[in-house]
């Protein structure tokens, strides 16, 4: 980087070039009611390619088989019961 050049415009804060982190407490299999989630809360990973380390993971830690907690919701309520009658 040249001398004297900011790695951001100057009206823009750095945190805002962050990309959105797909985080533990977001996904589906991260073990915890969501309801009493945290970034702080710690509990095991249930993905299938990693149960066998039974690891335990913060609600701000993350990884590549992320899947949303959000996303899951949108298909259960594709597929209610209600549309069926």
């Amino acid at each position: 980087m040249p001398k004297g050049r900011k790695p951001y415009e100057e009206d823009e804060e750095p945190s805002d070039l962050e990309e959105p982190r797909n985080v533990c407490m977001d996904c589906v299999y991260w073990d915890v009611d969501p309801d009493d989630a945290s970034e702080e809360t710690i509990a095991p990973c249930i993905h299938p390619d990693l149960e066998e380390y039974e690891l335990m993971v913060s609600g701000d830690s993350s990884c590549n088989l992320f899947e949303s907690r959000e996303e899951e919701d949108e298909d259960y309520d594709e597929d209610s019961d209600e549309d069926k009658y």
